[in-house]
């Protein structure tokens, strides 16, 4: 194999993250598509999907450049004047494509390992296998649909091996080719598929694909061990290729940030399908023994991250003693991490623990991933209720009045405000107890805050349940680009999103810290020290604390969630066991008897920041109009005892209860510089992840730095940190979140 400097690859991924203009459109799909969007209409979805994307395949150029050792690109550019009218008019359509013409199936993961085992002739094989034994013409339809998308991407790979080989790629033609018409019996053509399966979804079906793209370090490494036993490949030669595969997930993206920006600062993704899509590699972890499952290809990609990219999101899996076991791995881990390189770490035994106790049978909870913005799923047998086509897409209603009550807004937190405005409306519960004389304590506080989530809970497990019974009827009708990856699909002939084994919603505590730090502030004001009644408080809190600088004072003098405060500490623990205890206990019928379960996690996304900014003051001393807490963080400010208080403040989360919830852990570079700090910081993380630690994610910048780039964006072109699941240019991300993530870091 003819290996090159990577300097071009690299730097040519570089500059598309930095340098693509805003309105860079995804112009072929356009114009493709446009052509194609009302075509077909008298077929029934899976036939109309199979024979538009064959049609968009065999027409969309298969662009190369000479120092690509993966083939696969796409053209985003500036429309014309004439083109954007064609835009404007496209995303209008009733028949726009994300609707149902190219039906998305974004936020899942695939059955990775079958497609490396099985290669498309296999998998077309077993479609075919399948058609032979369905019962439904349904199924039937559905399944020669899949086997004419599986003939789709074959002809697409050759037409790519054909311009290799014109443009004297041999060697890539020949990987091409045989990635086209074999089971992939080698390490390049193996990563080669994968890619080009990723690339038609992120680039040109999906809007937010945001796909995981699985465990490659296990998935390819029988592969890689072999090569390099017949001296097919060099460790060397592995690293390249998988540099180039990292630097094709950037070339795909565009500017901006997708939750909070929008039009005006952002590419959206209505122009480019991946814009700001994270896709999620993970490495590392246990096997399905729970034995260790690194190897030096774990070690290989992470070598490989390049810290200037957003994409792909390297998800390490930790186990207890990692960091000891494989020393060499985990310096490079933290190398990487320090240089603020798109990364995150979760802890397996935490996860694993948190599925016994929903009652997921071992074997399965192993297949654990994460995908989106640090959500949980149980792998390709999992389906989550949001994501995916919809029941009123099945056209599978009983009557209207089913398809209105199904069809309600998607029921993310109790109240308009989320969390902290739900623990508002049950303090002014108590304080009209307050004011009739009746006496109450803090459990009563607790008991009604956790009715009115257990409430919702068993509310928000009935709608799901009912939405699937729905899908349940037709599971045939729809077919997406991902069920042609997934193995129960290829196998029943059934849309994934109708026919999973287990379905998932998302269960998040938005704004954890600022609820928590609630209740720790009035306990101690109101119960514990009795310096306030709760109607003075509320009347401090109503007047957003005019008037009351010395009940502000006292509301923030009391010691936050994050100060390792042992009643702060104690809260922390009760809130969260609680909200777990209720999420697991409210699920496991509805496990037992269609495998829905709703996941138990501290995240809020970047929705703190506009809840916070419509809701008043609150008792922690929170202002009005000002951002609440993120994820599982501590509310900015209330760390005041340094890092090693705030993990300690962390461990007090139930390591068997919470499955997802980041923690934008934020570092100065002066803070852990050099070998001797980048051990120091590899020591503390280990500790905290070896005591029960659920998650971490790394910025290190200069809070110096972040406040210049606001003033002087094009010196700080590179400047990169964690938003939520995902990475961003600094200097591309909307005033209101810089501010935020700069309050993070003081």
């Amino acid at each position: 194999m003819h290996m090159m400097n990577l300097s071009v690859n690299l730097s040519e991924a570089r500059s598309s993250l930095r340098d693509k203009p805003l309105l860079a459109t995804s112009a072929e799909r356009l114009l493709i598509l446009d052509e194609l969007k009302s075509a077909h209409k008298e077929l029934p979805q899976p036939a109309r999907f199979a024979k538009a994307l064959s049609e968009f395949l065999s027409r969309v150029s298969v662009p190369l450049m000479p120092h690509d050792l993966i083939a696969g690109r796409c053209v985003d550019r500036e429309l014309t004047e004439e083109e954007e009218k064609i835009f404007q008019a496209f995303v209008r359509h009733p028949d726009y494509p994300s609707k149902m013409l190219f039906l998305g199936s974004g936020h899942c993961t695939y059955s990775w390992e079958s497609v490396v085992e099985l290669g498309l002739p296999g998998l077309r094989a077993r479609a075919e296998e399948s058609l032979r034994r369905v019962d439904t013409e349904e199924q039937r339809v559905f399944l020669s649909s899949m086997v004419a998308v599986y003939d789709a991407i074959r002809a697409y790979m050759l037409r790519y091996a054909a311009t290799a080989r014109e443009q004297g790629m041999e060697e890539l033609a020949v990987s091409l080719e045989k990635g086209a018409t074999e089971s992939p019996r080698d390490f390049r053509t193996a990563l080669q598929l994968l890619w080009i399966i990723a690339l038609i979804d992120c680039a040109y079906i999906t809007p937010n694909p945001t796909l995981t793209l699985g465990r490659l370090d296990q998935i390819l490494y029988p592969l890689y061990e072999a090569d390099l036993a017949a001296g097919r490949l060099t460790r060397e030669m592995a690293g390249a290729l998988i540099t180039d595969y990292y630097c094709k997930h950037n070339l795909i993206m565009g500017r901006g940030e997708h939750q909070v920006g929008d039009e005006s600062n952002s590419t959206t993704f209505l122009r480019i399908c991946n814009f700001d899509a994270p896709q999620y590699l993970l490495l590392a972890g246990t096997d399905g023994q729970g034995k260790d499952a690194v190897n030096d290809l774990t070690l290989l990609f992470a070598e490989c991250v390049e810290p200037s990219f957003k994409n792909p999101v390297i998800v390490v899996r930790y186990f207890k003693d990692m960091n000891t076991a494989h020393p060499k791995l985990w310096r490079v881990l933290m190398e990487k991490a320090l240089a603020s390189a798109s990364m995150m770490f979760y802890n397996d035994d935490n996860s694993l623990a948190t599925y016994r106790r929903l009652g997921i049978p071992e074997e399965d909870s192993r297949q654990y991933c994460h995908f989106g913005c640090n959500w949980p799923t149980l792998g390709a047998d999992s389906a989550w209720v949001q994501g995916g086509p919809k029941s009123w897409k099945y056209h599978a209603y009983t009557s209207l009045e089913e398809e209105k009550r199904v069809n309600i807004p998607y029921m993310r937190m109790v109240g308009e405000h989320g969390f902290p405005g739900d623990f508002m409306d049950v303090l002014r519960e108590f304080a009209e107890k307050e004011r009739a004389g009746e006496s109450f304590t803090v459990d009563d506080l607790y008991d009604k805050f956790f009715a009115h989530l257990s409430d919702f809970t068993e509310q928000k497990l009935a709608h799901c349940a009912e939405e699937i019974s729905v899908r349940k009827r037709r599971p045939s009708a729809l077919m997406t680009f991902g069920d042609c990856f997934m193995d129960r699909s290829a196998v029943d002939g059934k849309c994934f999103s109708a026919n999973a084994k287990y379905f998932f919603e998302l269960q998040a505590f938005g704004m954890f810290g600022t609820v928590a730090d609630c209740f720790i502030t009035v306990d101690r004001l109101v119960f514990r020290e009795r310096k306030l009644t709760v109607c003075q408080l509320l009347e401090a809190v109503d007047a957003n604390f005019e008037g009351n600088a010395h009940v502000l004072a006292l509301c923030r003098n009391v010691p936050k969630y994050g100060s390792d405060d042992p009643i702060a500490n104690a809260h922390t623990k009760r809130l969260a066991e609680g909200f777990s205890t209720i999420v697991i206990e409210r699920s496991r019928p509805y496990i037992q008897k269609m495998g829905l379960y709703l996941t138990p996690c501290l995240q809020s996304d970047t929705w703190h920041l506009k809840k916070g900014e419509e809701y008043g003051a609150t008792p922690n001393g929170r202002l009005a109009n000002t951002p609440f807490s993120q994820n599982a963080r501590p509310s900015n400010g209330s760390c005041v005892n340094g890092l090693t208080a705030m993990f300690n403040s962390m461990l007090n989360i139930p390591s068997d209860g919470i499955l997802s919830g980041a923690l934008n852990l934020d570092v100065s570079p002066d803070q852990f510089r050099g070998e001797q700090g980048q051990a120091l910081f590899g020591a503390l993380l280990g500790t905290y992840f070896n005591r029960g630690g659920m998650h971490a994610q790394v910025s290190c910048a200069d809070v110096n730095d972040l406040i210049d780039a606001q003033k002087h964006p094009e010196a700080h072109r590179d400047l990169r940190v964690r938003v939520t699941g995902y990475s961003g240019i600094f200097v591309d991300i909307c005033k209101r979140l810089q501010d935020d993530i700069i309050d993070r870091f003081q």
